[in-house]
């Protein structure tokens, strides 16, 4: 069977920990090892395998989901239905496959809505790490991204558009009000949520920076632990404003995430899909870290 999925492109904030030394150590452990485990909610998170980069320089690795939800029931054609039985300690396993730069501090991650998600991955670095500071993972954007936001003179307009979902009250990295405005939206039973901020007209009106920025971090942050090419939960993420020259800009930030596709042939057989993997990591980074440290030291000038 042949399928097709995204990957990713991430940065780590500069604050987040370092978490080179935390993948050469758990890459040393026994594959049994718990400590290559940690649980964020009922389904497990684990670190199945991974290598390191020749010359050391990165990590691939493959971060497996066990879900110990009960399996369901197998049925044929025929009518026969019958329960799937596992053990106490199996569930059904879904692995997304990373590699990780240790010079750009860079992260390239395959997008799989029955896995791991990127906000899975940062709890479980700062569990196996026993890190005191979040691990903070963000999108890097074509060069229409944050960075540009931040450099407008004036913000006149935020557009958001989403789905609404019972556990994004549960995200404890967005800001209070975004939280609040969801918190309200799940209470009054919405089941969506339509937002529009908007400066007033005139001519040198802006909405306040700051609030601004926190509320298109919060939104892009919940988009990456929710939306996926199957579950679309954030459908909107649109900026106006005016550049230094006064010109009129906008920017489309779901449009503008940096990724590229993953196409491989899907066989019953873990070892072998890893190694799949494992080349399609290899090929994205070496097509697409140029551009990436690009954009980086691009953004990182703007600030």
């Amino acid at each position: 069977m042949r399928k097709s999925t995204k990957i990713d492109f991430y940065s780590l904030s500069p604050d987040s920990p370092d978490i080179e030394p935390l993948l050469r150590k758990l890459h040393g452990l026994p594959t049994n090892s718990p400590k290559r485990c940690t649980q964020p909610t009922d389904d497990w998170v684990r670190l199945a395998r991974g290598t390191l980069k020749e010359g050391g320089k990165g990590y691939f690795g493959d971060m497996m989901r066990i879900s110990m939800s009960p399996p369901g029931f197998r049925a044929n054609l025929d009518g026969d239905i019958r329960a799937i039985i596992f053990n106490s300690d199996e569930g059904i396993a879904e692995s997304s496959g990373f590699y990780y730069d240790f010079e750009t501090r860079i992260l390239v991650f395959q997008r799989n809505s029955k896995a791991v998600s990127i906000n899975q991955f940062a709890h479980f670095l700062k569990d196996a790490g026993e890190f005191d500071l979040d691990v903070e993972i963000t999108p890097i954007l074509r060069p229409t991204d944050l960075g540009k936001v931040k450099s407008l003179n004036l913000i006149r307009k935020i557009h958001i558009s989403a789905n609404i979902i019972d556990v994004m009250p549960t995200l404890d990295d967005i800001d209070a009000n975004t939280k609040s405005v969801i918190q309200n939206s799940v209470i009054a039973e919405s089941p969506s949520i339509e937002m529009i901020l908007k400066s007033g007209r005139e001519k040198e009106a802006t909405l306040n920076q700051t609030v601004a920025l926190e509320t298109l971090e919060s939104w892009l942050k919940i988009h990456n632990n929710f939306s996926d090419d199957e579950n679309e939960i954030v459908k909107k993420i649109l900026i106006i404003g005016q550049d230094e020259s006064g010109e009129r800009v906008e920017f489309d930030m779901l449009k503008d995430r940096t990724f590229t596709r993953m196409d491989y042939e899907w066989v019953p057989d873990h070892d072998a899909l890893w190694e799949n993997r494992l080349q399609k990591l290899q090929q994205a980074w070496d097509l697409n870290h140029g551009n990436l440290e690009r954009i980086l030291a691009a953004e990182a000038e703007a600030e």
